[in-house]
């Protein structure tokens, strides 16, 4: 049995653990502060509604019991959300659906028929990109190499995603794509087209949103259930235990040094260069990197609405866009409502879950303010090039988190967290663990 150290208890951190201890290995996650979850274990901060939940139930069946039954064991049940409702400068709104159908009936009455035309032959042209993405740093590990003009050219790295909302011809479209890049923490007019994918995706996999008995509750409790997946594989977990410095073989924390035979670190960037004593390529890069913008995030408590207030603005202004069904009516108050306000310097986007008390959390990315822990900037398309690598120079050693080069998305980290123990394992064992391996059987 190897044993396996992870730096960082954030969702990339416990992803890969529970990932290695059910390959067989032994675990030791060392996290700095007093929970685990990182960020994302911030009362808000996962939002309440997401749109690509393969990830996550990829990690609970591969770390042991499937995510859907690992739900229904706790009383909670993941459960289609309603049409996001985007507020627009010009005082206009619209709530637009995720099913391919509905959205171009909606659209197609709002817009017109050929902005609607346009709005859909691009998410089709954004299905094509993502088919590429998924080799660049999500489902394969991202190389330099891998990135070859071909691929530069079907990507169009070299465009915008405030070229692409110019390009579009109608300014709710062109909010719609440039808020894509100020959810990631980037600028517009920084970051790649590509990034616009995120828009083909909720197309293509709709919205969820997580209940318990019936009721909405925080996204944040799926970290209480991958916190009970890493106990169940018997990882062992080091809490308030910062890792002080790293290198191969071994892991300094403030009780002391560990031998290890490898390590999977998913702290960023700069606080890794602190931990190896700074690898010289990585630092070169690092030296033109920026940190990501992060929201400003509250939550505000609510009291229960009345039947009366039950049908706001919310669920009026999905009903008047033909975007909730008579089904979905009657259960509309049992629905997390998000809105999205589009301005000049962002967006600010309201979840209001109800229930009593239920929530209102903003995250407003109007004020975001650089956060390393939100991963890295997109500043020019090669900042691609300028993320850490998923091999560093420290032999033994694999890296994941906010800052891969699948992105900062939650759903992009844990991506980047089942990479790396593909890379780890292999590394170990010589076995190859990866999905496309149908030989390889891990009990």
């Amino acid at each position: 049995m190897s044993t396996i150290g992870v730096v960082g208890g954030s969702l990339a951190g416990m992803a890969a653990a529970a990932r290695l201890a059910k390959a067989g290995h032994r675990v030791l996650l060392f996290e700095a502060g007093d929970r685990l979850g990182g960020r994302w274990a911030e009362p808000g901060a996962l939002p309440p509604v997401f749109t690509f939940p393969a990830p996550w139930r990829d990690l609970f069946r591969k770390s042991g019991r499937p995510f859907d039954a690992e739900l229904a064991r706790s009383g909670h049940a993941l459960v289609p959300a309603a049409p996001a409702v985007h507020h627009f400068a010009d005082g206009s709104s619209l709530a637009l659906p995720a099913d391919r159908g509905d959205q171009w009936a909606v659209l197609s009455e709002a817009w017109g028929t050929p902005a609607a035309a346009r709005w859909r032959d691009l998410l089709d042209d954004l299905d094509e990109r993502w088919q590429l993405l998924r080799r660049l740093g999500l489902e394969d590990e991202f190389t330099e190499a891998a990135l070859t003009p071909r691929r530069r050219q079907a990507l169009g790295l070299n465009h915008s995603v405030a070229r692409l909302a110019r390009r579009i011809g109608h300014p709710q479209a062109a909010a719609l794509l440039r808020s894509t890049a100020w959810r990631i923490g980037s600028r517009p007019e920084r970051t790649p087209a590509f990034v616009a994918v995120r828009l083909a995706l909720e197309r293509t996999f709709g919205r969820w949103q997580l209940t318990r008995d019936g009721a909405p509750v925080p996204s944040a409790e799926l970290i209480d259930l991958l916190t009970a997946r890493l106990a169940l594989r018997r990882v062992e977990v080091h809490i308030g235990e910062p890792v002080t410095a790293l290198a191969e073989g071994t892991l300094t924390t403030t009780s002391g040094t560990v031998e290890v035979d490898a390590i999977v670190a998913t702290v960023n960037p700069w606080e890794y260069l602190r931990l190896t004593g700074g690898e010289p390529t990585l630092r070169r890069r690092t030296a033109w990197t920026r940190p990501a913008l992060a929201p400003r995030i509250t939550v505000t408590p609510t009291q229960p609405e009345s039947a009366e207030q039950g049908s706001g603005s919310g669920r009026a202004d999905q009903a008047r866009s033909g975007s909730l069904s008579a089904a979905d009516e009657s259960r509309s108050d049992d629905l997390v409502t998000e809105h999205v306000h589009h301005t000049s310097t962002g967006v600010r986007v309201e979840y209001r879950l109800p229930g009593g008390p239920g929530q209102v959390i903003v995250h407003d990315h109007t004020a975001g303010t650089p956060d390393p822990s939100f991963g890295t900037r997109w500043t020019s398309p090669r900042s691609w090039l300028r993320q850490p690598p998923l091999r560093p120079e420290t032999p033994t050693v694999t890296l994941a988190g906010a800052s891969s080069r699948g992105g900062n998305d939650p759903w992009a980290q844990l991506l980047s967290a089942a990479l790396a123990t593909y890379v780890t394992h292999e590394n170990l064992t010589g076995a190859d663990i990866r999905p496309t391996n149908k030989a390889v059987k891990v009990r």
